[in-house]
């Protein structure tokens, strides 16, 4: 056997769903006994168990779960790829993978990509919703040909460059109830004894210095940081009233009206976004930096 087939992927990534063997078979449309015998030949290839089996009850393995982080993203590359396959036989010759921050999709990125297919139809667009620090290395292993990063990192690696392509305000968004929810300005200062929701600071290392330093130079700081894993739940705990946040407008999407915002004063309190690649401008790339140049 030359490597796990797509049968047995498929099989071992079925029983992960909701480690039932025969709910699994059942949707998979064969009988249990067969589908035990696929996950154990994956097994055998692997050489290792990758379920723990104890009566009725099924888990993964400690080698299982390594397993599972790796090839969970093989449906999705396998479509991609199709999709990418049928595309290129309908005229369109390349891809540009680009990376972005969720968070930050605002009107103006979303122009940005309509602007480029309407300009590039031969060139397909491939996105990826990713946090900073993962566009980050992607970007360096050129698994992306760039990426809408947000903040620049005070070091770039070796390699890599970057480009301003937009700057927005910086706003406090505060539950309805706020004390300074009224308010047509606040500054840093006003907020130096809240509670400060934000990403953890292993996902958006740059986004975390710069708050450090708006908060530092514009008001000083006390209180704590409540660090979450996503600007979903940082708009969630800043509606129900855990704590404050600091964000652009391009980030709060989905909460606006189940919040307060208020633009900070400062000059420092602006958000300068960059577009991440990497250096000598390759011939994909060259077009969309042409565009955000304008």
């Amino acid at each position: 056997m030359k490597g796990p087939t797509h049968r047995q992927i498929g099989a071992f990534l079925e029983v992960c769903r909701d480690f039932h063997f025969s709910q699994a078979a059942r949707r998979l449309g064969m009988a249990q006994p067969q589908l035990s015998r696929t996950v154990r030949e994956l097994e055998a290839y692997i050489g290792t168990k990758l379920f723990a089996r104890q009566g009725r009850k099924v888990s993964l393995s400690p080698a299982g779960e390594v397993f599972l982080r790796e090839v969970f993203q093989l449906p999705a590359i396998l479509g991609r790829a199709v999709e990418g396959a049928r595309r290129a036989a309908a005229g369109e010759e390349s891809v540009l993978r680009l990376g972005f921050v969720g968070a930050l999709m605002g009107e103006e990125l979303l122009e940005v990509f309509e602007r480029y297919r309407s300009q590039h139809p031969d060139t397909q667009l491939s996105l990826f919703d990713l946090p900073p620090s993962d566009l980050l290395r992607q970007v360096e292993s050129a698994e992306l040909d760039g990426a809408f990063l947000g903040v620049k990192p005070k070091e770039l690696p070796k390699g890599l460059s970057s480009f301003q392509w937009k700057e927005e305000p910086v706003l406090a968004c505060l539950p309805r109830e706020h004390r300074l929810a009224n308010r047509k300005r606040i500054k840093v200062a006003d907020l130096q004894d809240e509670t400060v929701v934000v990403l953890a600071a292993s996902l958006a290392p740059s986004y975390r210095d710069f708050l450090d330093e708006l908060l530092e130079t514009e008001g000083g700081r006390n209180g704590p940081y409540l660090e979450t894993n996503g600007a979903d739940a940082i708009l969630s705990m800043v509606v129900a009233g855990c704590g404050v946040a600091l964000l652009p407008r391009s980030a709060l999407r989905k909460a606006e009206g189940r919040l307060v915002a208020v633009p900070l004063a400062g000059t420092q309190a602006r958000l300068r976004e960059v577009f991440l690649y990497r250096s000598g401008e390759s011939r994909i790339v060259s077009p969309l930096l042409e565009l955000l140049r304008g």
